[in-house]
């Protein structure tokens, strides 16, 4: 009994340098992919910059690309719980709905502002690389997951128009991902809050009945 608590209690130790470790090399390959790009940084450069050995790195990681996934998910689950802590379940009733749908879609130009080079990266990998491509998919889906219920929920209550929760959830989805993909890309200028405005009261004129 005691020695397996002595045991217990060296490992804690040893758990929470093995995170923070962790943590550091996701942290380094985070800034040097924002300052280089996916390209231009290595395992090696990524490595010096955590200060760690490059043999840390591999113990993490089995290369640079799956580091690129690990970091995906956790931008990707990140934007997501921005986007959708003002328009939950909670927020159909607010008497102001389209601020609340004007600060979803805000965040979701803005959490993707704050780390343009790794979206690019991200972007850019998603173009030539299965997996990449495949778990974009899978984020996408929850998304319109999330949306299809919350539209469901609100046209039950008598707030929307003669919607189907399906399309709509499709098409409100795409609209904001489109714009957040231009603006990481850079694929098309436009003045980002006047663009935020018109497609908040765009979304929310086809989805909701006016309170007036």
């Amino acid at each position: 009994m005691a020695d397996s608590l002595t045991a217990n209690q060296s490992s804690a130790p040893k758990q929470a340098r093995s995170k923070q470790t962790k943590e550091k090399i996701i942290q380094a390959a985070i800034s040097l992919i924002q300052q280089r790009g996916y390209e231009k940084t290595t395992s090696n450069d990524i490595a010096a910059a955590a200060g760690v050995s490059v043999g840390s790195f591999y113990t993490y990681f089995q290369d640079k690309r799956q580091l690129l996934l690990v970091i995906f998910d956790r931008l990707a689950d990140e934007i997501s719980k921005n986007i959708f802590e003002s328009i939950g379940p909670e927020h159909l009733f607010d008497s102001d709905v389209r601020a609340n749908i004007r600060h979803s879609v805000a965040s979701a130009l803005d959490d993707k502002g704050i780390f343009l080079g790794i979206q690019r990266a991200i972007h850019e990998m998603v173009m030539k690389d299965a997996e990449f491509a495949e778990r974009r998919k899978a984020i996408m889906q929850r998304s319109i997951s999330k949306l299809r219920e919350l539209i469901a929920l609100a046209k039950k209550a008598n707030l929307t128009w003669e919607v189907e929760p399906d399309a709509a959830a499709f098409i409100v989805h795409r609209v904001v991902f489109d714009l957040s993909q231009d603006y990481i890309t850079g694929f098309c200028d436009f003045d980002k809050e006047r663009a935020i405005d018109a497609l908040s009261d765009m979304i929310h004129r086809y989805v909701f009945k006016s309170k007036a």
